[in-house]
């Protein structure tokens, strides 16, 4: 019997829940799953990175409880073994549909990609987080990180055979690096506060090098900080911010190496696609790629901000070879292991 699983999201605009949404669903197809996509609300840029053959179902929904639209949602979700929900709000809305508007019991996974630091608390005052616990509390849960599992086990008080861990991954691409100049630095980062930006721009004015950013601005004030900064430091000429790209692999091959500055993440993927592409980086060291490879590959992360020993550290990274960073990546993140833990998942989901 072929598995019939649903991949559910709100949006495919750029980002890491949106990324490995499309991702996932094109592995299950090649693995001959019977994957489809339902997107709730709008398409978003990165649908068109979907496998054409992959079925995709576009809700359009307006406003959250309207029962036509929930209705909607049942009658689909009933066609599924599975049906697999990235992101909190998502998980709500579809348990609502599944919960008061079918008369069928779903497997219902909930996916959580949220950045939790530490463990975070759930608001006694909060109507939403007390339904999470009560009304909508998931029967399975799959988390991108060991504090996402925490938060499962600890907030949600779930027991462990329902709690998952899978590790965000990316696909890798073949590159033609054509006869490229490596110049500069290169960050990949949405344009928002936690990401510490403006630290990135410090420092490629201390190492004297070239940066590019390529994120999309999602907080216009920040983003205007940081135009603000490199006008302070009279460094316009060397600092260049992207906005428009949604493929980065085939980019990178242009730069020496890369840099992550974020204070706090749950992945992230990019540091992934460093790796793919045997591109030299050096992270703060915070996220679930930190902890899964910081023996394999110490100097690539830093656990403080100070400029002069970040400037140390990437004047280290000359040290490592391009193989090297690309066998981890086979080794601990590679497409091939992500989808055969997942499918594992997906086997003890129906086997409960």
């Amino acid at each position: 019997m072929i598995m019939k699983v649903l991949q559910v999201i709100d949006t495919l605009k750029v980002g890491g829940a949106e990324h490995i949404t499309v991702l996932l669903s094109n592995l299950l197809y090649e693995r001959k799953v019977d994957a489809a996509v339902l997107i709730l609300v709008e398409k978003g840029e990165l649908c068109g990175l979907l496998n054409t053959k992959i079925p995709v179902f576009f809700l359009e929904r307006k406003r959250r409880f309207d029962k036509k639209k929930l209705k909607e949602v049942s009658q689909l979700i009933d066609e599924y073994d599975l049906v697999h929900i990235h992101l909190k709000h998502n998980f709500r809305y579809v348990s609502l549909a599944s919960r008061y508007f079918s008369k069928q019991n779903h497997k219902l996974i909930f996916h959580d990609h949220s950045h939790y630091f530490g463990v975070s608390k759930l608001s006694a005052r909060s109507v939403k987080d007390k339904l999470f616990q009560s009304v909508f509390k998931p029967d399975y849960f799959i988390g991108v990180s060991q504090s996402n599992c925490i938060w499962a086990r600890e907030r949600l008080r779930l027991p462990e055979g329902k709690i998952f861990l899978l590790e965000n991954t990316i696909a890798k691409q073949n590159v033609d690096e054509k006869q490229a100049i490596k110049r500069g630095i290169v960050i990949v980062s949405n344009i928002s506060r936690v990401k510490n930006i403006d630290y990135a721009i410090r420092l490629a004015k201390h190492l004297n090098e070239r940066l590019t950013i390529f994120g999309k601005i999602r907080d216009e004030d920040y983003f205007n900080e940081l135009e603000e900064l490199v006008s302070q430091l009279d460094y316009g000429e060397h600092v260049k911010f992207v906005h428009d790209c949604n493929n980065i692999q085939p980019e990178l091959y242009n730069y020496k190496y890369a840099i992550h500055t974020s204070h706090q993440e749950t992945g992230p993927l990019v540091l992934i696609e460093y790796l793919a592409q045997g591109l030299p980086f050096l992270a703060f060291a915070t996220g679930q790629v930190f902890k899964t490879i910081k023996s394999e590959l110490p100097q690539c992360f830093i656990s403080k901000f100070n400029l002069e020993s970040w400037s140390l550290k990437v004047k280290e990274l000359d040290k490592l070879s391009s193989t090297s960073l690309e066998q981890v990546y086979s080794d601990y993140f590679s497409s091939n292991n992500y989808i055969n833990r997942c499918l594992s998942i997906y086997q003890k989901v129906i086997n409960s």
